[in-house]
């Protein structure tokens, strides 16, 4: 009978590496989800100045169609305060203090703000097709949805691999936080700019 092959390790990067590395992608990221954004943007200025036969606000001319405010209050105070909290969490995880509480309760606002954000498309009242405002709303909504509920879930993934250290957490973690708190911050953004176009301009 042949032995067994001996095992490889594998070898593993400098702490400071992978923590250079863990920022750099979380930077393109941002950048990235800046961009994608742009678009919506873009769409929402240029219909709403072209308003083809009137027709920007609603299926026919003169008609209106308009999220409920209410709905994104609660998302961008949500979105706001999760961002705020994951922050928090950073600064403590710096100062090697306890900081699981704050990324926790960030975890939960920001999968408020998902929440909120879909059932509101169950009472929404327009679809896509009801004029340019619609179709912009829903887009950007329905997209930010997704990469918001991504990066919780990217939390989540951080907080239950942190559970199991006996220690304090490294490099790696810190880095982890830092680099996802960069593209929350740009989620942010991008929802304090929804909620003035979407919410108050229309």
């Amino acid at each position: 009978m042949s032995a067994a092959p001996a095992t490889v390790p594998i070898p593993t990067e400098p702490p400071e590496l992978e923590a250079r590395i863990t920022m750099t992608l979380s930077y393109l990221l941002a950048s990235a989800t800046a961009f994608f954004f742009i678009s919506f943007l873009f769409a929402f200025f240029y219909l709403r100045a072209l308003n083809t036969n009137g027709l920007w606000g609603g299926g026919k001319p003169g008609h209106h169609v308009h999220a409920a405010m209410t709905v994104g209050i609660i998302v961008l105070v949500s979105v706001l305060a999760s961002t705020a909290l994951l922050r928090v969490a950073l600064m403590q995880l710096r100062a090697r203090a306890a900081w699981r509480t704050a990324a926790l309760v960030s975890l939960l606002l920001g999968l408020v703000a998902v929440a909120v954000q879909i059932w509101q498309y169950t009472d929404l009242g327009f679809g896509p097709g009801d004029g340019g405002y619609a179709s912009v709303c829903l887009g950007w909504t329905g997209f930010f949805s997704i990469i918001l509920l991504v990066a919780m879930l990217r939390l989540e993934t951080i907080l239950a691999s942190t559970r199991r250290l006996v220690a304090g957490p490294g490099v790696s973690h810190e880095a982890e936080v830092a680099g996802l708190s960069i593209v929350v911050n740009v989620l942010a953004l991008v929802e304090i700019a929804a909620f003035v176009l979407l919410y108050v301009v229309t």
